[in-house]
């Protein structure tokens, strides 16, 4: 509900600038240059915070799926030995292979 109030209020924000008197562009210093020169780095550092936390956001949708993936081929190799599928020769062989 939070995140809905901030994002009303931040897309209602264009109206509440302009109050309907001229010359407001001057009391943001735009008559000195300085709104004209900074304006654009402002927006430039938003798009890059809405980019950086997109890139977070679907980097933690996707840790998510990570965690009940397919197991590691040694966690494969201990469970096949617990099921009896293979002898403790063969494990010790291919866990060796394996780098374990």
């Amino acid at each position: 509900m939070f995140r809905l109030a901030l994002l009303s209020a931040l897309l209602a924000m264009p109206a509440f600038a302009d109050p309907g008197e001229y010359g407001h562009m001057m009391d943001w210093g735009y008559g000195y240059g300085f709104g004209m020169m900074f304006g654009p780095v402002i927006w430039i550092i938003v798009l890059g915070l809405v980019v950086v936390g997109v890139v977070w956001v679907f980097r933690q949708h996707d840790s998510g799926f990570k965690a009940g993936g397919k197991p590691d081929a040694l966690s494969e190799l201990d469970m096949r030995l617990a099921k009896g599928d293979i002898d403790p020769e063969d494990y010790a062989a291919r866990k060796k292979l394996l780098g374990g």
